[in-house]
């Protein structure tokens, strides 16, 4: 089954692993519910939360990207996966922006190159430099 899941799937999710706060867009309290994002593709992400969260609801959250930058997004909780740590659940961004799209997309041009041999960066901070170079040069050209 994990197969069909994955041939569904328009574009690729990278691992992430950050911490941040969503909030629910129609809770005027704003209090925020800590979860843990696993993976980040263009179209969603998935993360861990040990809070029950609803089906179609829609979350705002700021998420940190591998450059440091941080992208606002609003995601449509769509699938949800109960485990003894935790509910892994799926969402899908509503409304992101194509140059915020296309910061995570650009990640995933990148990763592919860095994966294959002789091609990784030595340390986190060329890796990093390379990578804004990169996102650079596609804002700027208009990609």
């Amino acid at each position: 089954m994990a197969d069909i899941d994955l041939n569904r799937r328009k574009y690729k999710r990278h691992t992430l692993s950050v911490k941040l706060f969503m909030t629910r867009v129609d809770d005027e309290n704003g209090l925020g519910i800590p979860v843990e994002v696993l993976d980040i593709s263009k179209a969603g992400v998935g993360f861990i939360c040990r809070q029950e969260l609803m089906n179609g609801v829609i979350y705002k959250a700021n998420i940190k990207i591998w450059t440091g930058d941080v992208i606002p997004a609003f995601i449509n909780v769509v699938r949800v996966s109960h485990q003894e740590e935790g509910n892994i659940y799926g969402g899908v961004f509503i409304g992101m922006p194509e140059t915020d799209a296309c910061r995570i997309e650009v990640y995933e041009t990148y990763q592919d190159y860095s994966d294959q041999a002789g091609n990784v960066p030595k340390t986190e901070e060329e890796e990093r430099d390379e990578l804004m170079s990169i996102m650079e040069n596609a804002l700027n050209s208009g990609n």
